[in-house]
């Protein structure tokens, strides 16, 4: 696998790779604002010696040296964008593998702080070929233009000085007020992309229930609130920006008048008049070109910010050793789940264990925490406390990539993905085995057992059906569910964890579900599942009754339920045996 992590911050290792193009960018700057000073050096010749003398060979001579340097400083503009170019791509191929792989395998970071991160990635590239990153590279070569006016004149050294400090003090000024504003709205803009995007996918239900107007309205709030935050962020910004325009043609201007009084005085020639404005107004030039790109200095500081205190977080996708093929035993000790922002415990001090060629059925009310609990032992939710075990060796010890190929886990809401059926089938495994006739079989093999084969077959293209990207992938709720058990059945895995998998079948739907199951148990498969409907429960081997985040009770063998049933009986429910959380449960 390609996306092996170094010890760095991968951003910093992609920078340091690009070093060389922003070295080479670096000294091109250098060279271009050297070769910045030809036209004043042609403006100082042509006035003192040229005009004076009426030397026109001179002239002739000074016209070819011009050009010829404004080619050169042309192509070394040219050269200079493209190395940021090459490192803006060299940042993109170097920090983005690492980073998606931490993006999607994150464990304690939410969906806004997971998408937050690969838009502060593209901040960070784009930031790189734009002005703000030109103006950094021009900004350490306007002392030179300030010695150059010393040496015309001590008087026009003072001015430049005196000029670009003030410059300097009022940017520092802007960066201080606008500061704390562009990190607010930085957030709010991102909290309401986010709102807005999933009232845009539930707008079905906001018609149906009469809630569009409501919801229109709470958007017209929000987003006025955002606008209002982003207007008076850029009112003040512009207004330090309009300043800064007025100081520096006022300042370029008052040079000339300075160079002219010089002149009168004849301390320094005709042509240095016009050199001294030219000079001054370079000298400035990157003071204001930082200042009217102070947005994207300021955002790309927190991009790097951002992504930085992402990247804290463990790493769950850093390599392992390579452990055996698990088969299929299951321990959790002293799990909880706390919900995020909030004191309320999901999980309490879960303490249990299944073994190979076992069916445990999770019930218990909404909201107990049957699907928190699968979530945590899939691996796809981080325990706040207490570990999950798999074949005795931590979750955390295993290779996520190597342990979810023997994982089979079918979440409550099944997400399918922009692709074909037979690739969400599959699991994408195409990427690794090559597409044949092998894994052809292997993905029919997954949809015969789930019982989803017949309906792909009445799909528009059968398995290679493209679905859509919008809710449900354009499926019924139960097409959805059955392609999501055929994934997770798909490679025969030693565990499989499903969450309420029978909720949209029908009644041969379920026999075939209940057949599956069977089968799995007798070929060594662990097997956890929630459900709320009775007919599971007469292949389940034991009974765990969760209530309220903890483990109630639980029955070693399930009394016969009704297959007919909507629930779980008030009879079964009462003949689960209380247990401690550090006995019965565990056995």
């Amino acid at each position: 696998m390609n996306h092996v992590l170094g010890r760095n911050h991968p951003v910093d290792s992609a920078l340091g790779a690009a070093r060389r193009h922003l070295v080479y960018a670096a000294v091109f700057s250098g060279l271009l604002n050297l070769l910045y000073l030809a036209p004043t050096i042609f403006m100082l010749q042509v006035y003192d010696r040229v005009v004076p003398t009426r030397g026109t060979t001179t002239l002739y001579a000074l016209i070819v040296i011009l050009a010829v340097s404004l080619i050169v400083l042309s192509l070394l503009d040219l050269a200079r964008m493209r190395l940021l170019l090459r490192a803006s791509i060299r940042l993109e191929k170097r920090a983005a593998e690492p980073i998606l792989h931490r993006i999607l395998g994150a464990t304690t970071a939410s969906a806004g702080e997971r998408s937050a991160a690969i838009r502060n990635l593209d901040t960070l590239r784009s930031v790189m070929t734009g002005p703000a990153i030109l103006a950094l590279f021009d900004a350490p070569w306007a002392p030179v233009y300030i010695i150059v006016c010393v040496l015309l004149h001590p008087a026009l050294g003072a001015f430049a000085l005196f000029a670009s400090l003030l410059l300097a003090a009022i940017a520092l000024a802007s960066e201080h007020a606008t500061k704390r504003g562009a990190a607010e709205a930085q957030m709010r803009a991102g909290i309401q992309t986010r709102i807005q995007d999933y009232a845009i996918q539930t707008a079905e239900v906001a018609r149906a229930l009469g809630m569009r107007q409501a919801v229109v309205q709470v958007q017209l709030r929000d987003r006025a609130d955002l606008v209002g935050r982003q207007a008076q962020l850029a009112a003040t910004s512009g207004g330090y920006l309009a300043v800064t325009k007025f100081l520096r043609q006022l300042f370029q201007s008052l040079a000339l008048g300075l160079g002219a009084w010089l002149a009168v005085r004849q301390s320094i020639s005709m042509g240095s008049i016009f050199a001294a404005s030219l000079l001054v107004g370079r000298a400035l030039a990157p003071v204001e070109q930082i200042l009217g790109s102070w947005k994207n200095v300021l955002a790309a500081r927190s991009a790097y910010a951002g992504l930085s205190d992402f990247l804290r977080r463990p790493d769950d996708t850093a390599p392992r050793t390579a452990l055996p093929t698990p088969r299929g035993h299951l321990s959790l000790s002293g799990v909880s789940v706390q919900a995020p922002g909030s004191d309320r415990m999901l999980l309490r001090d879960i303490d249990f264990t299944a073994t190979p060629g076992e069916i445990v059925a999770l019930v218990g009310p909404s909201g107990a925490g049957k699907s928190t609990l699968l979530r945590v032992m899939a691996g796809a939710l981080a325990p706040d406390k207490g570990e999950v075990r798999i074949d005795g060796a931590s979750l955390t010890d295993w290779d996520r990539e190597a342990l979810g190929r023997a994982v089979g886990y079918m979440p409550q809401s099944p997400s399918l993905f922009p692709a074909t059926v037979k690739t969400n089938i599959s699991r994408f495994a195409a990427v690794h085995l090559g597409v044949g006739p092998e894994l052809d079989a292997m993905v029919v093999d997954a949809a015969q057992r789930a019982g989803a084969h017949e309906v792909i077959q009445h799909f528009p293209q059968g398995y290679d059906t493209m679905l859509a990207i919008r809710e449900a992938g354009g499926l019924s709720a139960g097409q959805r569910q059955l392609v999501s058990l055929a994934r997770a059945l798909f490679g025969r895995p030693s565990l499989l964890l499903l969450d309420e998998p029978n909720a949209h079948l029908d009644v041969n739907g379920e026999a075939m579900l209940m057949k599956t199951l069977a089968a799995l148990r007798a070929q060594g498969t662990t097997i956890i599942v929630s459900t709320h409907r009775n007919s599971l429960l007469q292949v389940a081997d034991r009974m765990l009754l969760l209530r309220d985040g903890a483990i109630e009770a639980v029955n070693a063998r399930p009394p016969a339920a009704n297959a007919g049933g909507g629930g779980v009986p008030g009879g079964i429910v009462s003949s689960l045996s209380p247990v401690a959380a550090s006995g019965e449960a565990r056995a």
